[in-house]
C-alpha cells in the first residue's frame, strides 16, 4: 500500500496566473503602478518580484520605492514595459525584429536573464552581413556575451560581405582598427584586408585622412601577392601618406622568397577547406588548377594552379601543406606510348598561395594512392606504361627525401587508400598483369612494417574512392573494365567486427572522382560516368546514411585528388 504520493499540477499554476493577469487588466487588487516615461502600468508587487530581480530587490530592500505606491521607472521604452509585463504574467511573448532590442534593453534593466536569452537567440538567428557589425556593438553595450561571441564569429566568417555594407563604412576608426587586426578574420588572401582598409578611408577621406597610419598598419604586407603589392599597393596615394607603411611595404617585398622571416608573420585564421586539384576535363585535357571548397557560402574558389598539369594524381596534407604526387601528363589521350609518368611532387602553402617543388618519387608513376600517416606521406601503388606497381614509398618532410617501405602483397593501381587506428588500408585497384580489378583489401601497420590481408571487398573495383572515419572505412563508387561499368555503390568496412557491409548508394556512378572528410561528411567530387567527366558534388551523412548535393565544382575533373587543409 502506498502511504503518500506527491502530484504536480501545472493546470493550478496556469489558472492562477491567468487569473492574476486579469485582475492586472481590471486594475483589482493591483498594489503598484509602474510610471514608464508618460505612461502608468498597474501590477502586483508580489509577482513582479517573483519574476524581476531588481523589482524584488527594489521592494524589499528597504528602498524609497518599497513604500510608494507609484515608482518611476527609467530607461526603459513603454513600448517594451507593455510586452515585459504581458510575459511576467502569461509566460508568453512574441519577440520580432521590430520589438527584440528594446525588449532586450529592458530584460537587461530588470535583470531578467531567461528573457534575455530568448532575446539574444532571435537575434543570433537574424544575422546577416548587414547588420552583424550593429548587433554586435548592441550585445557589447548590454554584456550579453553569448550574442556577442555569435556576431563576432559571423564577422570574421563573412569578412568580405560584411566590408561592403554601409555599417561597416560607418564603423569608428577604433573599431575598424580592431576588426582588421584580428587573425580570426576569415579571408581567402590578405587583398581583401587590403581593400577593406582603403575602401573604409575613402568613404570619407577628407574627415578619415588622419586615421591612414592607424587603419593601414593592419595590413599584412608580407602576405600579399608580389604582383599585387607592386602594381596596387606600392603606388597607392594612401600608402604614400604613411612612412610606417612604406617602410612595411618595402619589408614585404624583400621578405617574399624569405620561408623563415615569413613563417614570423601572424597569419589570418584559416578555417579547414577541401582542396581539389588536377585531373581530366571535359576536354580530355590535363589539369593543373585548384579549387577550395567554401562551406560557409556553399561555393568553389579557385586558387593558385600547380606548376605541372597533371591527372591520376595523389593527393595528401601534411603539416598544413598540400603536396600533390605523381600522376601522368598524355599527350595523346588514347594510347599509352604517348603518356609522360609523373615523379614529381609539388607542396602548396595555402597561407602564402604558392606551390613549391618537393623531392621527386624513386618510380615515377599515375594512379597513386597517398595517404599521410605519422608525420610521414605514403605513396602506394600505381602504374606505369609496362605495369601497375606494389611499391611503396614514404616521404619524409624534415629531410625532404623518399625512401622505400614494405611492398603490398599485391599490385594495385588505382586503389583507394585510407587511414584508421593509426594503420593503412588499400582496397581494390586494378592489376596491368592480370587485366583485372581486385576486391582486396591490405592493411600496413607501421610499428612493425608488415602488410596483411583482412577481409575483401563485396564488389571488385578500381578508381574508387576510400576514406577513414570513426573506425569505419568507406568505399565508394569505382569501375570494372571488363564490363565497362561504373559504379554508385558504396560499402563499409567495420575495423573492430572485419566485416563489409552496404550502404545508401551514391546519386550517380562516377570512378576516379577525389574524396575528403569535412565537418563528419564524406564528400566525393567529380569523377568519370562512363560519358561524361563530372563538375557535381556529393555528401554522405553517415548518421543519416544519406547522399545530398553541395554546389558543383567550377571544373569538371576526373583523375584528381582531394584532401583537407
Amino acid at each position: 500500500m502506498i502511504h503518500s504520493r506527491t502530484y504536480t499540477i501545472t493546470v493550478h499554476i496556469n489558472s492562477a496566473f491567468q487569473v492574476m493577469n486579469d485582475l492586472r487588466r481590471r486594475h483589482e487588487l493591483c498594489d503598484i503602478v509602474l510610471c514608464v516615461e508618460d505612461q502608468e502600468f498597474h501590477a502586483h508587487r508580489i509577482v513582479l518580484a517573483g519574476c524581476s530581480p531588481y523589482l524584488r530587490a527594489m521592494f524589499t530592500n528597504g528602498m524609497l520605492e518599497s513604500a510608494k505606491s507609484h515608482v518611476e521607472i527609467r530607461g526603459i521604452d513603454p513600448v517594451a514595459m507593455e510586452i515585459i509585463l504581458n510575459f511576467i504574467y502569461t509566460g508568453t511573448i512574441e519577440i520580432d525584429v521590430e520589438n527584440v532590442q528594446i525588449v532586450l534593453a529592458g530584460a537587461s534593466m530588470l535583470n531578467m536573464g531567461s528573457l534575455r536569452n530568448v532575446c539574444s537567440t532571435f537575434l543570433q538567428s537574424q544575422l546577416d552581413a548587414t547588420n552583424c557589425l550593429g548587433i554586435h556593438s548592441f550585445a557589447d553595450m548590454y554584456s550579453c556575451r553569448d550574442l556577442e561571441n555569435a556576431s563576432r564569429r559571423f564577422i570574421y566568417q563573412h569578412f568580405q560581405e560584411v566590408v561592403g555594407t554601409e555599417e561597416f563604412f560607418l564603423m569608428p576608426e577604433q573599431d575598424v582598427v580592431d576588426l582588421l587586426k584580428s587573425d580570426q578574420l576569415q579571408v581567402d588572401g590578405e587583398e581583401e584586408v587590403y581593400e577593406a582598409a582603403i575602401s573604409w578611408l575613402n568613404y570619407d577621406l577628407r574627415n578619415r585622412s588622419h586615421c591612414c597610419c592607424s587603419v593601414l598598419e593592419n595590413v599584412r604586407f608580407a602576405l600579399l601577392g608580389k604582383d599585387y603589392l607592386l602594381e596596387n599597393v606600392y603606388r597607392s596615394e594612401l600608402i604614400n601618406r604613411c612612412s610606417k607603411c612604406q617602410d612595411q611595404v618595402a619589408n614585404a617585398l624583400r621578405i617574399r622568397n624569405d620561408n623563415q622571416a615569413l613563417a614570423l608573420i601572424g597569419s589570418r585564421s584559416q578555417p579547414q577547406s577541401i582542396y581539389v586539384v588536377g585531373g581530366r576535363n571535359d576536354l580530355d585535357c590535363q589539369l593543373s588548377s585548384c579549387e577550395r571548397y567554401d562551406a560557409v557560402h556553399n561555393r568553389w574558389i579557385p586558387q593558385e594552379s600547380m606548376e605541372i598539369s597533371r591527372t591520376a594524381v595523389g593527393v595528401a596534407t601534411l603539416d598544413g601543406h598540400l603536396y600533390t604526387i605523381g600522376g601522368e601528363c598524355a599527350f595523346n589521350g588514347s594510347h599509352d606510348d604517348d603518356t609522360m609518368y609523373l615523379g614529381q611532387v609539388e607542396c602548396y602553402n595555402p597561407l602564402l598561395k604558392r606551390w613549391n617543388p618537393g623531392a621527386c618519387l624513386g618510380v615515377p608513376r599515375s594512379f597513386v594512392s597517398v595517404a599521410g600517416l605519422g608525420g610521414l606521406l605514403y605513396a602506394l601503388g600505381g602504374e606505369d606504361n609496362n605495369s601497375s606497381h606494389n611499391a611503396v614509398e614514404v616521404y619524409d618532410p624534415s629531410n625532404d627525401l623518399w625512401t622505400f617501405a614494405p611492398s603490398m602483397k599485391q599490385r594495385r593501381s588505382g586503389c583507394g587508400v585510407a587511414v584508421c587506428d593509426g594503420k593503412l588500408y588499400v582496397a581494390g585497384g586494378y592489376d596491368k598483369s592480370y587485366r583485372t580489378e581486385r576486391a582486396s583489401v591490405e592493411c600496413y601497420d607501421p610499428e612493425t612494417q608488415e602488410w596483411h590481408f583482412v577481409a575483401e571487398m563485396e564488389k571488385a573495383r578500381s578508381g574508387l574512392a576510400l576514406v577513414a572515419m570513426d573506425h569505419y572505412i568507406y568505399a565508394v563508387g569505382g569501375r570494372l573494365r571488363h564490363t565497362d561499368q561504373f559504379f554508385n555503390i558504396a560499402e563499409r568496412y567495420n575495423t573492430q567486427t572485419q566485416q563489409w557491409s552496404s550502404i545508401r548508394s551514391m546519386i550517380t556512378p562516377r570512378a576516379w572522382p577525389a574524396v575528403a572528410i569535412y565537418d563528419n561528411n564524406i564528400y566525393v567530387m567529380g569523377g568519370y560516368d562512363g560519358t561524361n567527366r563530372l563538375r557535381s558534388v556529393e555528401v554522405y551523412d553517415p548518421h543519416l546514411d544519406s547522399w545530398s548535393r553541395a554546389s558543383n565544382m567550377n571544373v569538371a575533373r576526373a583523375g584528381c585528388g582531394a584532401a583537407v587543409v
